[in-house]
């Protein structure tokens, strides 16, 4: 055979190759229907039929979904009825298909919404930006995203949705985020490992609960040092080691709830007690047995007479026994005045604040 027939036959195998491919191709398709053909189940316009996975849309309708090769738009139609590419509900919170539950049921990976909407999640290559909703700082990555709220970081509501304090994800954030008529606002570092970023490892696990290692400086506050000023040689210092108890929901050994000297060593708040009984005056320093009166006397550190260093009070005295050497922290009735100086580490004395 000659070099031209060999050619001559090449080309003709190739071209019955395309014409039983393209055979085979075409019985694979429904009957055409003006004014062009459909090659999606009858049901595929039904708004109660799901779509399955729409990243396979994008071999036809173009990487935006807006036409492609097949010159039809998944955009208008899914806009036209009040839908979103995702389905029905999607940005619907009571729906089960509200896409904060899909992401909760990603176990918080975020990070496929990124082949669509951008690194950044501000429109990628749909042109639809999550940051039109979620305004925080990192947009669908910000901490609020998953719990707290646009004013704060810190729950309710929590990861469960919950707001109510006697909820274990609730509690009492707010309380020692903000602060409050006792004490000064705290950071979530103080109690929390606090992340870099969402995927940090460490951040989200399997059980969805907070690591509470209580590493901060203000829960570590040592008292009785010898280099302090109210150092006592005869006791030795006392140094918390914070801890707290998953199961009890109660945080032990800490300086800010009575673990510094002639406090109440052994005081074990419940972190979402609803009734304020775990965070009254007198149970980090005093005895709540003893009843109120003018001198205060439920409310003193451990004083001498009761095994402690703190000086007993003046029988002479007719009023507050706080109030004499602590002025600018506590008032006359035993209410906090300065909840900046009221745990934070110092003993504030005659005006001035020392280490003890």
């Amino acid at each position: 055979m000659s070099h031209r027939q060999e050619l001559v036959a090449a080309i003709a195998g190739i071209a019955l190759a395309l014409v039983v491919g393209c055979a085979d191709l075409k019985t694979d398709l429904p009957s055409p229907v003006a004014p062009g053909v459909k090659v999606h189940g009858a049901d595929w316009l039904d708004t109660t039929s799901a779509h399955g996975d729409v990243s396979e849309c994008l071999k036809c309708h173009g990487l935006n979904y807006q036409g492609g090769t097949s010159g039809v738009s998944c955009v208008k139609c899914h806009h036209d009825e009040g839908a979103t590419l995702h389905g029905r509900g999607w940005l619907d919170p009571s729906s089960a298909n509200f896409h904060g539950k899909a992401i909760r049921a990603a176990n918080w990976d975020m990070r496929p919404c990124q082949n669509c909407h951008g690194a950044l999640y501000d429109g990628g290559k749909v042109g639809v930006s999550c940051r039109t909703c979620h305004t925080g700082g990192a947009g669908p990555e910000n901490c609020s995203t998953c719990h707290g709220s646009p004013t704060t970081n810190a729950p309710p509501p929590d990861l469960d949705g919950n707001t109510s304090r006697s909820a274990r994800g609730v509690g009492a954030h707010q309380i020692h985020l903000l602060g409050s008529s006792l004490s000064h606002s705290m950071f979530c570092s103080e109690c929390h490992t606090t992340p870099g970023s969402v995927y940090e490892p460490g951040h989200i696990d399997s059980t969805n609960r907070a690591k509470v290692p209580l590493q901060g400086q203000l829960t570590h506050t040592v008292s009785n040092e010898s280099s302090t000023f109210f150092w006592d040689p005869s006791r030795p210092a006392l140094v918390p080691s914070p801890s707290y108890d998953l199961t009890s929901l109660k945080c032990s050994n800490t300086y800010c709830h009575g673990y510094f000297k002639n406090g109440n060593l052994t005081n074990a708040p419940t972190w979402n007690d609803t009734t304020g009984a775990s965070g009254a005056c007198g149970t980090c320093h005093g005895d709540l047995s003893i009843p109120l009166d003018t001198l205060g006397l439920r409310y003193l550190p451990k004083t001498i007479s009761r095994g402690g260093t703190h000086p007993d009070l003046s029988p002479g005295l007719s009023f507050g026994g706080c109030y004499p050497c602590h002025s600018d922290v506590v008032d006359h009735n035993f209410r906090i005045i300065n909840p900046s100086k009221h745990i934070n580490g110092k003993l504030s004395f005659l005006g001035q604040e020392y280490d003890f």
